[in-house]
Protein backbone atom coordinates (compact mmCIF):
# COMPACT_ATOMS: atom_id res chain seq x y z
CA UNK A 1 0.00 0.00 0.00
CA UNK A 2 1.56 3.48 -0.64
CA UNK A 3 1.67 5.47 1.95
CA UNK A 4 -0.69 8.34 -0.09
CA UNK A 5 -3.07 5.56 0.13
CA UNK A 6 -2.60 5.17 4.18
CA UNK A 7 -2.83 9.00 4.29
CA UNK A 8 -6.40 9.25 2.23
CA UNK A 9 -8.02 6.60 4.59
CA UNK A 10 -6.68 8.13 7.87
CA UNK A 11 -8.51 11.27 6.93
CA UNK A 12 -11.39 9.81 5.79
CA UNK A 13 -11.54 7.58 9.29
CA UNK A 14 -10.87 11.11 10.93
CA UNK A 15 -13.60 12.24 9.99
CA UNK A 16 -15.75 9.83 10.56
CA UNK A 17 -14.54 9.48 14.34
CA UNK A 18 -15.50 13.28 14.01
CA UNK A 19 -18.79 12.75 12.91
CA UNK A 20 -19.93 9.73 15.29
CA UNK A 21 -18.09 12.21 18.50
CA UNK A 22 -20.91 14.99 16.74
CA UNK A 23 -24.02 12.65 17.13
CA UNK A 24 -22.54 11.56 20.30
CA UNK A 25 -23.15 15.43 21.34
CA UNK A 26 -26.49 15.86 20.06
CA UNK A 27 -27.55 12.88 21.97
CA UNK A 28 -26.43 13.74 24.92
CA UNK A 29 -27.72 17.09 24.46
CA UNK A 30 -30.90 15.36 24.83
CA UNK A 31 -30.72 14.46 28.06
CA UNK A 32 -29.13 10.62 27.31
CA UNK A 33 -26.44 9.23 29.31
CA UNK A 34 -23.98 7.95 26.70
CA UNK A 35 -20.67 5.92 26.31
CA UNK A 36 -18.91 4.52 22.93
CA UNK A 37 -16.73 2.24 22.14
CA UNK A 38 -14.57 1.72 19.41
CA UNK A 39 -12.86 -0.92 17.60
CA UNK A 40 -10.72 -0.51 14.83
CA UNK A 41 -8.80 -3.50 12.49
CA UNK A 42 -5.86 -3.06 10.34
CA UNK A 43 -6.20 -1.82 6.62
CA UNK A 44 -6.55 -4.56 3.84
CA UNK A 45 -6.60 -4.48 -0.02
CA UNK A 46 -9.51 -6.06 -1.82
CA UNK A 47 -8.75 -7.92 -4.83
CA UNK A 48 -9.87 -5.53 -6.84
CA UNK A 49 -7.43 -3.10 -5.19
CA UNK A 50 -9.73 -1.10 -2.51
CA UNK A 51 -8.27 -0.08 0.48
CA UNK A 52 -10.33 -0.87 3.40
CA UNK A 53 -10.46 -0.65 7.27
CA UNK A 54 -13.05 -1.90 9.83
CA UNK A 55 -13.77 0.31 12.79
CA UNK A 56 -16.54 -1.00 14.68
CA UNK A 57 -18.48 1.77 17.12
CA UNK A 58 -20.51 0.40 19.99
CA UNK A 59 -23.10 2.89 21.85
CA UNK A 60 -24.45 2.32 25.61
CA UNK A 61 -27.55 4.93 25.55
CA UNK A 62 -29.78 5.40 28.83
CA UNK A 63 -31.29 7.99 29.78
CA UNK A 64 -30.84 10.27 32.23
CA UNK A 65 -33.42 11.02 35.51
Amino acid sequence: MATDDHTELDQDIAEVRRRVEALANDMRGLGMELRISTEEYGSERDSDGTITRTITFSFKVSEQD
